[in-house]
């Protein structure tokens, strides 16, 4: 009998070990080429721009057979409504580029949960994860324990400049010790986690500690949820994922794992409706939070570089926008990439958020598990998108929104080992999962398990 952990037949199923690939791919391009720029030949924006757009392409090879016209529609409306409203800024807004950027952040997370669903497998899931934190984990032992040997194979301050993230300036290669700027924790902040390891954030192959514990926090609660499904601990996936988001001094990162853990085990039934108003909430109380700390007069800047400023600064930019920017036809004048909800709002406008959010939440699985897990990513976006917007780049997205597709379509673990009254039946898909990302037509029935404990 075949594993209930299997829910596509062989000919939907794409190659577990070419997404594997894939997905190390979006995790380390960005040390490869860092190390290209160092020691072969310049990299520039246009380089990660290309390699960006290949791993796209792979991914989207990948899932060629589970493509259904469902999907390519959906991604063409998608896409042509953000490539519209990058258009119509460009030409209503005198000297304002093109930027395709926004349309590239909705392929990303629509080409990538695909992929999951097509690889169907969500134990290969498990292997992948596990070998990409083990591969972080070491790579970010080496900086920690030799910080010289690490900058020497990456140059990580040049990297940026090359790119154009970082200043070409002096101040720029030497802060941080050539790291990033956020690689380590000014005197007067001090670390938060375990404050004995010292000042030094580790980024490991993603460059940058902020992206390495956000990895960590996403990677902890799939540990916490597949533990759930299984009923067996995942003990080195979570303290994998956990040791890197301690490594980072991720702060954030860590009260996402917390309160995600809490939503958890809390039935979806009660978080859904919840999460769901939890983006316009959180809109409406940054702009209530700068409007209490005073009028903006033109002024978005602050003084520190904590959270209680970060929020600041984020409501401070939603708050001068106008009616041309909460509809995504006019440019924010202001840097929103430490604003994420200013990025959204300003490149897909307040109703292309509400649409691409509903269509997040309209997302369906086999098991509540899913929905659990969805749930807590809702909430991590939520919460995210306060301070960054980090969580659109595909060195992040990429690993999320492939873990969102194989939990997709993963059956009930067998329960019969556990419940005397359990049996094993073939059924049909249930009816929750047609749609805009359902099973194709032609899937083999699934697995489900039918017992008293279920009925309940």
């Amino acid at each position: 009998m075949p594993s209930t952990d299997q829910t596509l037949p062989a000919t939907a199923s794409a190659s577990a070990w070419f997404a594997g690939a894939i997905i190390v791919g979006t995790v380390a391009f960005n040390a490869g080429l860092a190390f290209l720029n160092g020691h072969v030949f310049p990299t520039g924006a246009t380089v990660v721009m290309a390699s960006e757009a290949l791993l796209l392409f792979a991914a989207g090879l990948a899932c060629r057979n589970y493509l259904t016209m469902n999907h390519v529609a959906l991604l063409g409306l998608l896409v042509a409504y953000a490539l519209a409203l990058a258009a119509t800024r460009s030409i209503a807004i005198p000297g304002t580029p093109f930027d395709p950027k926004s349309a590239r952040d909705i392929v990303i997370p629509v080409i990538f949960f695909l992929l999951g669903r097509a690889v169907g497998d969500i134990r290969a899931a498990d292997r992948i994860v596990l070998f990409v934190t083990g591969l972080l984990f070491v790579v970010a032992l080496l900086e920690y324990l030799s910080l010289s040997t690490y900058l020497s194979v990456f140059k990580v301050a040049q990297y940026y400049i090359a790119r154009g993230t970082l200043e070409a300036s002096s101040h720029s290669l030497n802060v941080s010790e050539g790291l990033m700027v956020s690689g380590v924790r000014p005197e007067e902040q001090g670390r938060t986690l375990l404050p004995f390891l010292g000042g030094h954030r580790v980024s490991s192959l993603f460059l940058e500690p902020s992206t390495l514990g956000n990895y960590g926090a996403i990677v902890a609660l799939w540990g916490a949820v597949r533990t759930r499904m299984t009923r067996q601990i995942y003990f080195w996936t979570i303290l994998g994922a956990l040791a890197l988001v301690v490594l980072s001094d991720t702060r954030v990162a860590a009260f996402l794992a917390l309160v995600g853990l809490i939503v958890l085990l809390l039935p979806p039934r009660l978080t859904t409706p919840a999460v769901f108003v939890l983006p316009f909430a959180t809109i409406f109380a940054l702009c209530v939070f700068a409007a209490w700390t005073g009028p903006v007069n033109g002024k978005l800047e602050v003084e520190g570089l904590g959270l209680y400023d970060r929020l600041l600064y984020s409501g401070r930019v939603l708050m001068s926008f106008d009616i041309y920017h909460w509809f995504g036809l006019n440019v924010s004048t202001a840097q929103t990439f430490d604003s994420g909800y200013g990025y959204v709002i300003s490149n897909f406008g307040i109703v292309g958020f509400a649409l691409l959010w509903t269509l997040f939440m309209s997302l369906r699985g086999r098991t509540p598990y899913f929905l659990a897990f969805r749930n807590v990513m809702g909430v991590f976006f939520a919460a995210l998108l306060c301070i960054s917007a980090s969580q659109f780049t595909i060195k992040l997205a990429a690993t999320l929104w492939f873990l969102l597709g194989v939990l997709s379509v993963a059956q009930e673990p067998k329960l019969a080992k556990r419940f005397g009254t359990a049996r094993t039946q073939l059924a049909p898909p249930r009816r929750i999962e047609r749609g805009w990302f359902g099973t194709p037509a032609g899937t083999a029935p699934e697995l489900s398990v039918t017992n008293k404990f279920r009925r309940a």
